[in-house]
């Protein structure tokens, strides 16, 4: 599962493309995780992801993104 190798700071870039294309945001942009919430407590995980020029992207699931290498 992704979010369980994804940290805050992490660069990213979108797994979901067809995601990218509707945020109009460039395909291959690397963003990077603002934050993780609700690791603890039942609730399923969600980041906040940085791109540059856009807004930040708030509590959406980690599968959507990819960890850059």
């Amino acid at each position: 599962m992704a979010e369980a190798t994804m940290t805050r700071g992490d660069e990213v870039v979108f797994e979901r493309l067809d995601l990218a294309d509707v945020l109009g945001i460039w395909r291959n942009a690397k963003g990077r995780i603002l934050g993780i919430h609700g690791q603890e407590g039942g609730t399923s995980p969600t980041v906040d992801v940085k791109f540059d020029g856009h807004e930040t992207l708030q509590r959406y699931l980690p599968d959507l993104f990819r960890r850059v290498q």
